[in-house]
């Protein structure tokens, strides 16, 4: 049975093998950045099957304005059996009172799907648009 926490503090070691699963190499390649961004995060929500991690949900943010959906991942071979959208049930359920909750993630039918199903309507719906400013350097 998966069990689902929100965890105070997240040490690297507990959840970097989620990023390595998923081929997040932004993360992998940095894991010094990792860790200090695990550490400076709103919420944390560890997915548990026994007392292996198989998914997490991250959110930064001020709590009350603005929550933004950092990351959501999903251990590959449990992927497809709620346990995503249990994660994001229970963060949503926390910061119900938050005046919006944001995330970017990519156009797949499958991946928009999923965060319909939660709610979630694309910025178009609100006649704005998403914008991003990244050091390219940095992307090298």
């Amino acid at each position: 049975m998966i069990k689902i926490t929100k965890e105070t503090s997240v040490s690297l070691d507990d959840v970097l093998h989620l990023y390595q699963a998923v081929g997040w190499t932004n993360y992998t390649n940095q894991p010094q950045m990792l860790s200090r961004a695990l550490s400076h995060s709103l919420a944390i929500y560890l997915a548990r099957y026994g007392e292996e991690i198989v998914g997490l949900v991250r959110l930064i943010g001020d709590g009350f304005s603005s929550v933004f959906v950092q990351d959501l991942i999903v251990l590959p071979s449990y992927q497809r059996q709620g346990i995503g959208s249990a994660l994001m049930k229970q963060a949503l359920a926390d910061y119900k009172d938050a005046y919006q909750v944001q995330l970017a993630t990519d156009e797949s039918e499958k991946t928009l799907g999923f965060y319909r199903s939660l709610g979630f309507e694309t910025l178009s719906s609100f006649q704005c648009t998403g914008m991003i400013w990244v050091d390219r350097k940095k992307l090298q």
